[in-house]
């Protein structure tokens, strides 16, 4: 007679949870389950989470649905990144045993991974009342907070994960992203200095500190930061941006398109494409449509719509100093509010557009006295003035600006300006 592979006290993995196994009576299969699971483990004891993971499967072939094994071939595909699979173990580990903190707080991050921040802290809330702790389990459980707009219970949160490890750059980084959002300048000033000062991100951190410091220089937004905010983005960009934003920067840029109506354009560049909202409206006047954005993982959003002749990850500067065939319309809605200072850009830009052609850009206004200037929002805004001055350095005429809302912000109207230049 068989007896189950059963949870007990021995064996810890990385999220603290430990398991043992009861020896009993078994057949030949349920033998051969029991040595697979213990070698998983040992696998798993020493980072070798592919063996693991293989030897986990093997025992659920052998005995189907083990909560145990679940949980361990679970946390097996959290460190290889299969999200997915994670999932569909956690979640049929936690339907047969709902009280194990570990897989609770496995399938929280697993959740995170997966951008699912409701589910995401709906399982460390779980794990908590089961009596989850530590450093990096109190840093997640903030951000999801964060992510729900909880923002005073995240900063607890995060000033636990400190109380854990007061070296913990990222805490810190992340306790003055909500302070932030609060309107705590001073104390997200604080910490984002203490992250600096304990190793984090120097590009990324100088960023955020210029957001908050008006009378500090002004610096481009890093690259790798914008590539993986809208990467994260993706999935949920048009529900968001769209649906609970009400963005129409994209309609109205093309509305107000000074050329003539109804003319068509050879070579259409859309920069900063995105999931295509831009491209979508332009293709019935476009001969050839080519989408630029950082981010693959819009890129291959607007792939899927099947609009545009082609497509490139990359840089736009990039981009535009590597090809060779000019355009006739180049767009850019809601691109240079991540850009910053311009003059890379148009120097890029320039050359490469037919005379006659077309920019249509959308910008938020600086305040007086700045030609960019940089939000808490961590969005530039930028001068008309300034805008009139590269225009007139890089041989483009001004031919029109148009003041509209782009979307809401803090549920009023965000003020734009819609503006068209044509190449001398």
């Amino acid at each position: 007679m068989l007896q189950s592979i059963v949870p007990c006290t021995g064996w810890a993995h990385p999220w603290g949870h430990k398991a043992c196994v009861t020896l009993a009576r078994m057949d030949s299969s349920l033998e051969q389950a029991r040595q697979a699971f213990l070698d998983g483990v040992e696998q798993f004891e020493r980072h070798q989470f592919e063996a693991a993971a293989s030897l986990f499967e093997r025992a659920l072939q052998l005995a189907p649905g083990r909560p145990s094994v679940l949980m361990n071939l679970g946390a097996s595909c959290v460190q290889l990144g299969r999200f997915e699979q994670a999932d569909a173990c956690l979640r049929q580990a936690l339907a047969a045993d709902d009280q194990q903190s570990d897989a609770w707080v496995a399938w929280g991050v697993t959740q995170m991974a997966l951008g699912q921040w409701p589910q995401a802290l709906h399982s460390h809330e779980k794990a908590r009342a089961l009596g989850a702790d530590g450093a990096d389990f109190c840093l997640r459980w903030g951000q999801c907070l964060a992510h729900a707009g909880r923002l005073p219970q995240a900063v607890q949160a995060f000033d636990q994960a400190l109380a854990h490890d007061p070296n913990l750059a990222e805490a810190f980084s992340q306790r003055a992203h909500a302070q932030r959002d609060m309107g705590q300048t001073a104390a997200a000033i604080a910490d984002y200095q203490r992250a600096l000062a304990l190793g984090a991100d120097p590009e990324l951190h100088r960023y955020y500190l210029a957001a908050l410091s008006p009378d500090q220089p002004l610096v481009n937004a890093p690259a790798a930061y914008v590539e993986k905010l809208f990467d994260q983005y993706a999935d949920d960009f048009e529900a968001h941006l769209v649906g609970q934003l009400g963005y129409q920067g994209h309609n109205v840029l093309l509305q107000h398109l000074p050329a003539e109506p109804g003319a068509r354009f050879e070579r259409v560049w859309d920069l900063g494409c995105g999931t295509g909202l831009c491209g979508t409206l332009i293709r019935p006047r476009a001969d050839r449509l080519i989408g630029v954005d950082l981010s693959s993982a819009m890129v291959a959003k607007s792939r899927a719509l099947g609009v545009y002749d082609s497509l490139h990850a990359q840089e736009l500067v990039a981009f535009m100093q590597q090809t060779t065939e000019p355009a006739d319309l180049v767009l850019a809605a809601d691109v240079f509010i991540y850009v910053g200072w311009l003059e890379a850009v148009f120097a890029a830009l320039s050359p490469r557009v037919r005379s006659g052609g077309w920019l249509a850009l959308t910008v938020e206004e600086a305040d007086p006295g700045f030609e960019v200037q940089l939000h808490s929002s961590l969005r530039y805004a930028h001068a008309l003035s300034y805008l009139q001055k590269l225009a007139a350095a890089h041989g483009w005429q001004w031919a029109k600006v148009h003041r509209a809302p782009l979307r809401l912000d803090q549920a009023q109207p965000l003020m734009g300006a819609y503006v068209y230049l044509q190449k001398t």
